[in-house]
């Protein structure tokens, strides 16, 4: 909200919490939340066990800086294309 609107801008952070309160009241603070609870733990479970994967099928080689990068974008890719991109 703050960076969106220009004149919410302008009242300042305080002043728009305030607003915020006498508008929608505590829940106001928290709005948007639930997107956040509902995708963690989906993307989390597909960032590991991605990682997981990687690690014992592909970069089977020691442990070092190369293969913990390799296994980590292979992570982040497969999260991306399975939780956040749809």
């Amino acid at each position: 909200m703050l960076q969106l609107d220009k004149s919410k801008y302008q009242m300042g952070m305080i002043n728009l919490a305030k607003e915020t309160y006498r508008n929608n009241g505590i829940l106001g603070f928290y709005r948007g939340y639930t997107a956040l609870l509902l995708f963690t733990p989906a993307k989390n479970s597909v960032r590991f066990a991605a990682y997981e994967f990687a690690s014992t099928n592909v970069f089977t080689d020691k442990k070092n800086k190369m293969s913990t990068f390799g296994c980590g974008l292979v992570a982040g890719c497969a999260e991306a294309i399975a939780v956040v991109t749809p």
